[in-house]
């Protein structure tokens, strides 16, 4: 797991002031496999990483959850950052402003036809099937060496990041509570609402787990 990585455990510890919100419940699917026995599942559900000055001024957010290495590297990237300019307004500012010019070339259409597919399948057929049609198209659990490793939606990354330019490169600095419809929202799309649901697999549509 991401936050329990020993080089994550270490410069989080040692570097900064962990502080944890739910911003919304998570969604959780069952499915009645009937004679008491039931699969249980997560819907989706993102989280955002906000590095903020003593203030509570965010400088830098590294949107959805990623690899240790991915989140190892932006957490360092941020301190490093701070160290060397004590992330000033202006030095925010011209930061993300330079970093939004470089990823301009970023490629979304693989990513927004990810997005779409994933979509149109939540928006067909009946509530039990977009359940889990929604579960394993948000993200791909899977195992190398001797640590799992999630993986966030293909081309995400990169994009995301080009929001956070895009947000942070000009206005007011905001808090991470200021920022929180903005980055679920827009940048992640993803809705604050979740709940428990149950279904009977009797309902469930034939669905293709393997894509082309």
């Amino acid at each position: 797991m991401t936050f329990s990585h020993q080089k994550v455990v270490e410069i989080v510890s040692q570097r900064m002031i962990p502080v944890w919100e739910s911003v919304a419940p998570v969604s959780v699917a069952t499915f009645d496999l009937g004679d008491g026995r039931v699969v249980k599942g997560t819907m989706g559900g993102e989280i955002a990483v906000y590095f903020c000055r003593p203030d509570g001024k965010v400088f830098d957010i590294l949107p959805a959850l990623h690899s240790p290495h991915v989140t190892y590297w932006a957490i360092k990237n941020a301190l490093d950052f701070y160290d060397r300019t004590g992330a000033t307004d202006d030095a925010i500012r011209s930061r993300h402003a330079a970093q939004f010019a470089a990823t301009s070339g970023v490629d979304e259409s693989a990513y927004r036809e990810h997005v779409d597919k994933r979509r149109s399948k939540e928006k067909s057929g009946d509530a039990g099937t977009r359940a889990l049609g929604e579960m394993y198209l948000s993200k791909s659990g899977i195992i190398v060496g001797e640590e799992p490793i999630t993986v966030v939606e293909p081309g995400g990354l990169e994009l995301y990041k080009h929001g956070v330019h895009e947000a942070l490169k000009d206005g007011p600095l905001r808090t991470p509570q200021e920022w929180k419809e903005h980055v679920f929202l827009k940048i992640l799309q993803q809705e604050l609402k979740g709940g428990e649901f149950v279904y009977d697999v009797n309902t469930l549509k034939p669905i293709d787990i393997i894509e082309d």
